[in-house]
This record gives C-alpha cells, sequence and structure tokens, in this order.
C-alpha cells in the first residue's frame, strides 16, 4: 500500500502515478516491471516512487486494490444468515467479467492471473460465519474460480459460467 506522502499529492498527480502504473503491470508481468519506465510515464523523479511505494510489489498491490475496488462498486453486500441466492451469484459473476472485459483494468487483471498471481504467492480465502456461511463461501470459491477460467479462457467462457451454474445448483 502507498506510504503516507502518497497520499498527500494532488488527485491530479496520484491519477497520473496510477496511470503510470496500469500502462506498466498491463504490459508487463511483475517480474519484468521497472520503475524507469513508471517514472518516465509519470513525470516524477526517481527518488519520489520510493517516497510513494516501498518497491514495485507495494506500486503493484496498491493498484490491483484500486482496481478490484472500481470493479466492485455496485455489487451488493451479502447476508450470510440467508440461504445462497443462486441467481445473485451467478448474475454478479456475469456482471462481473463483463465489467473487467470492458474496464481499463482487464490487461491488468489477465496479466494478474497469467503471471503475477503466481509471484506475489497466493492468499487462502476468507473464513464466512453465519448460518449458511459454508454454502455461501463453496459459492463464492467456484465462483472466483470460474471468473479467472473465463477471463483467461475467453472462447469458453459461457461454458464455464454454464457450468457453474449447474454446480451451484447442485450443492
Amino acid at each position: 500500500m502507498p506510504l503516507p506522502t502518497f497520499e498527500h499529492l494532488t488527485s491530479e498527480k496520484q491519477t497520473r502515478i496510477r496511470d503510470s502504473l496500469l500502462t506498466e503491470f498491463s504490459q508487463y508481468p511483475l517480474a519484468e516491471a521497472q520503475v524507469a519506465r513508471i517514472v518516465t510515464e509519470a513525470k516524477i523523479a526517481r527518488g519520489a516512487f520510493y517516497k510513494y511505494f516501498t518497491d514495485l510489489n507495494d506500486a503493484y498491490c496498491y493498484l490491483f486494490e484500486v482496481a478490484m475496488q472500481d470493479i466492485h462498486t455496485g455489487f451488493p453486500n451479502l447476508n450470510y444468515d440467508e440461504p445462497v441466492a443462486i441467481d445473485n451469484y451467478i448474475s454478479a459473476t456475469k456482471a462481473f467479467i463483463e465489467g473487467i472485459n470492458n474496464s481499463k483494468y482487464q490487461p491488468l487483471i489477465l496479466m494478474h492471473f497469467s503471471n503475477n498471481e503466481s509471484v506475489l504467492g497466493t492468499r487462502p480465502s476468507h473464513i464466512i460465519s453465519g448460518a449458511y456461511g459454508a454454502s455461501h463461501w463453496a459459492v463464492e470459491v467456484l465462483c472466483h474460480q470460474t471468473l479467472r477460467d473465463a477471463l483467461l479462457d475467453k472462447e469458453n467462457a459461457e461454458i464455464r459460467l454454464s457450468q457453474l451454474t449447474d454446480a451451484i445448483r447442485q450443492l
């Protein structure tokens, strides 16, 4: 996450830096990304980059978090004390895929799944409590895997969504 110095920048400068990060991390895997290209495009000094982020991984994680927040905007919060609303999950998964495909973040997300996820390591899924928490957890894990698969294998996206629907209905 950005260092406090970044938060004190003007919104215009923050946007310019975010746009530079998006360009770099959309075109190059994290292992090949370069601070030099980012600072050149952002029109900032190399030393300034390190006042805003501890390293490239930090900058990448910040940008990825911004992208996820942007893409998730408008998705409803779920009540885990209620049964799984299958149609809501399926429509949200479809909307998420369409949202990414129509987003400036699409190249970043594809680069993440195809290259960067393995470099950064994986995190465990979150624990969901509530009367129906286990069911919601199972459906969310299936939905996230379907998202990943559908984005990496676009020509079979509809088949994967159909497979998701069938799997969820059988739970």
